[in-house]
């Protein structure tokens, strides 16, 4: 299985390099002040989601399943292999956006760490969200139909929460909302309840993953 995670990532190593270099360009802008800090943890969320649509679509472009279900492995650690890319990638961008947060910090680009701590658990916890739900239509529908699967099930959701805002006056009223400062303690908390959140989706994900992939003819 580690040869799989290995894999996926090898033929991911020229995209990661490609978004790397646009994360630095977005967080030497942060540095300046022009954007916030929080863009750099934004752009992290996207990046995890392009990237495995990638691998899948590597794959289906050189049959690469064909040839993978005839090694001794299995479609379940097929499955967790891909589970477990996803899962470093996650973590990865955390990591990531965490040290780039610190940095911000460090010239006076970020003024509230706490608040900072708790906005990249909760992109954190997007990003596996989000792969959550696309992993499973990428193993039932294939990288192309899944990608305008996903991306309309994103939309229709986005359409239905400005449905909601919209009575009670859109993103105003949220603005007009005051929520209390967290205290350190529950800062220190959010990130583990993130992650623990985060393991639960993608568990229940992993489960609807392997069902698809399991009954796939190939």
């Amino acid at each position: 299985m580690t040869g799989l995670i290995l894999k996926d990532l090898l033929i991911l190593r020229k995209g990661l390099r490609s978004y790397l270099f646009v994360i630095i360009v977005y967080a030497a802008i942060a540095f300046t002040g022009v954007w916030s800090a929080d863009i750099v943890g934004v752009l992290m969320v996207i990046v995890v989601m392009i990237l495995p649509m990638n691998v899948f679509a590597y794959d289906k472009q050189c049959q690469w399943d064909t040839y993978g279900l005839a090694l001794p492995v299995g479609r379940t650690k097929t499955v967790a292999a891909r589970y477990l890319c996803v899962l470093l990638l996650c973590l990865f961008s955390v990591v990531l956006t965490a040290i780039l947060g610190a940095a911000l910090f460090a010239v006076g680009r970020v003024e509230e760490p706490v608040e900072f701590m708790v906005s990249c658990s909760v992109m954190g916890l997007m990003a596996m969200l989000v792969n959550a739900i696309m992993l499973p239509f990428l193993y039932k529908f294939g990288p192309e139909r899944a990608r305008m699967m996903f991306f309309g099930a994103l939309g229709g959701c986005v359409l239905l929460i400005a449905a909601i805002l919209f009575p009670l006056g859109g993103l105003e009223w949220l603005k007009s909302l005051e929520f209390a400062e967290p205290t350190l303690g529950q800062a220190t908390a959010i990130p583990a309840a993130a992650a623990l959140a985060g393991l639960a989706l993608l568990a229940l994900s992993f489960l609807l993953s392997r069902h698809f992939y399991g009954a796939k003819d190939v």
